[in-house]
């Protein structure tokens, strides 16, 4: 019985160990510097994720700049984003303790981030958030974005994901080439038929990843990703289930 034991764990670890390894995604570039600030990027391109992810919004002049929230309170300032120049808000210091480690440093923008993945080779996975013209209600500023990211010679390696349906919609009708992700919390089942009529990816919170979820894609030829994982544990779990993106803030490629 002792034997029989032995040996299912060796065959567990044995396929594991055979599953293929995720692709790596720094998630806000990493957890060194400023979440999205050029820092934060540069740390996640050296470490070698394969995708550099951060959240974009638009500032009141019409830059596309990175940031997660609507303002920059929880960084230690106070500016609104659609309210503030890019002058402005790439002026601001911003700060932030991350892994009991104080940063100061800037924002970035999209521009930025775009050429980081140019230098090191890296491909952008963009985060829409909620902006003019960038909206559930409103898809009037996406072809600026798009037009964007094609002079910056990235449209080919972009990938854009955002849990606004209308935005995806009408990037998927008007920009078929643009790879696809549909960002959800947990609600993975009723958002199966959408990422299948579109053909896109699904970006699933880590709490409501299964093996069932992740054959069920996989049968329809589409991809999952898991954020955030942040222990090789999980790291481990993830890949024996097969997922093909993991978005992480430290984990090492």
């Amino acid at each position: 019985m002792k034997h029989k034991y032995l040996l299912l764990m060796l065959l567990a670890t044995a396929v594991a160990a055979s599953a293929a390894e995720p692709i790596m995604v720094g998630h806000r570039g990493s957890d060194i510097g400023i979440e999205s600030s050029r820092c934060a990027l540069e740390v996640g391109a050296q470490r070698g994720y394969a995708f550099l992810e951060s959240d974009v919004r638009v500032a009141g002049d019409g830059t596309f700049v990175l940031s997660h929230d609507e303002t920059t309170e929880r960084l230690g300032s106070g500016l609104t984003v659609n309210q503030s120049t890019a002058a402005a808000l790439l002026a601001d210091t911003l700060r932030q303790k991350r892994c009991d480690v104080p940063y100061t440093g800037f924002m970035a923008t999209l521009g930025d981030m775009l050429d980081v993945c140019k230098e090191y080779g890296v491909r952008p996975l963009i985060e829409l958030k909620w902006a003019d013209g960038i909206n559930s209600k409103d898809t009037s500023g996406i072809p600026a974005l798009i037009d964007f990211i094609t002079a910056k010679g990235m449209r080919d390696k972009c990938m854009i994901l955002t849990s606004m349906k209308p935005c995806l919609e009408y990037i998927r009708e008007h920009y078929p080439d643009v790879e696809l992700q549909l960002l959800v919390q947990t609600k993975v089942d009723e958002n199966f038929d959408f990422c299948n009529k579109h053909r896109m990816g699904i970006d699933i919170h880590h709490s409501a990843v299964t093996p069932e979820v992740v054959e069920r894609f996989h049968a329809a030829g589409l991809p999952v990703n898991v954020w955030c994982v942040n222990t090789p544990e999980d790291r481990a779990r993830f890949t024996a289930m097969g997922v093909d993106y993991i978005t992480t803030d430290r984990l090492i490629p």
